[in-house]
């Protein structure tokens, strides 16, 4: 092979390349412009539920003595929902568990992409207001753990105060 063919095959290969390279750059700001990001956080192995404490400015909720700490948030989310939308007050598709609990929810983007205490407002005026937030609650987790009882399900999750909200 000649040096002349050599030097063209190279440049060929490393003209290609570049053209790759800003083909993929220009389509960068084009996502950034149309709003395209991910949003989407990785789900929490475990919470504390606490909506006094975590959002202080919503008006009306009583002081909450009784929050609950170590909520297994992921294992709800990816293993404990699955199939057992028939139990809970709201309904939610295996494909979409989260809907189970945040209300309103569409997509995992609706849930990380907005403000949290904004949307903890919408859902309890949606649910009655905020005296109506401790019957939400409880309706939510433990309406569907009794459900789960009723219906003969060897592992239903706590119903009693205490095993969610410890002393």
């Amino acid at each position: 092979m000649s040096k002349d063919s050599v030097c063209k095959k190279y440049n060929l290969r490393t003209m290609l390349g570049s053209v790759c390279a800003v083909a993929m750059l220009l389509t960068l700001p084009a996502q950034l412009v149309a709003g395209e990001k991910n949003t989407t956080a990785p789900i929490p192995e475990k919470i504390t539920i606490n909506v006094q404490a975590s959002c202080p400015q919503m008006a009306g909720l009583e002081p909450d003595k009784k929050e609950v700490k170590e909520f297994s948030h992921k294992l709800h989310a990816e293993k404990y929902l699955i199939g057992k939308s028939a139990y809970a007050p709201r309904p939610y598709t295996d494909a979409f568990t989260c809907a189970a609990c945040h209300a309103g929810a569409q997509s995992a983007e609706a849930i990380t992409g907005a403000d949290k205490c904004q949307r903890l407002t919408a859902a309890i005026e949606k649910e009655g207001g905020p005296k109506k937030y401790k019957q939400m609650m409880h309706a939510m987790c433990q309406d569907c753990h009794k459900n789960m009882q009723k219906a003969g399900e060897s592992k239903s999750g706590p119903t009693k105060c205490i095993e969610c909200h410890g002393k």
